[in-house]
């Protein structure tokens, strides 16, 4: 079972979320902060993490430049309702790309589906319901 780490601070779109990766036998984790996910981090590893950019606190790019140092096997999909957001240098050499954006509201969650299957290639949880 693959695991996703859910960092968003607006718990409607946590909610969603998670119920829509779970249908699909995802094993899901919420954090409503940066510091709250590397605190979870600190005890178990993820495959991948959905991350907003606005958060309280630290940020989101900031958060995957230290998650990356944590686990560097781990992969990242942005979820961002910023429509100027653009990846970073920085992001850019841990192996993101603009791909790897997803702008909300997402209208269809199949979009999230199809971005983590190309990231996680091999998985084998079920098809769509």
């Amino acid at each position: 079972m693959k695991s996703i780490l859910l960092l968003d601070d607006e718990v409607s779109i946590r909610d969603s979320l998670s119920r829509y990766l779970e249908e699909f036998d995802f094993e899901v984790t919420m954090a409503v902060s940066a510091e709250e996910a590397l605190e979870i981090m600190d005890h178990r590893e993820f495959d991948l993490g959905v991350i907003d950019i606005r958060l309280p606190g630290m940020n989101g790019d900031a958060f995957i430049v230290l998650a990356h140092r944590q686990h560097p096997k781990m992969r990242f999909l942005i979820h961002t309702g910023s429509a100027e957001y653009g990846i970073s240098g920085t992001l850019r050499l841990i192996g993101l790309r603009e791909s790897d954006v997803l702008q909300k509201p997402l209208a269809d969650l199949g979009i999230l589906r199809q971005a983590i299957d190309r990231l996680l290639p091999g998985d084998d949880c079920n098809e769509q319901p």
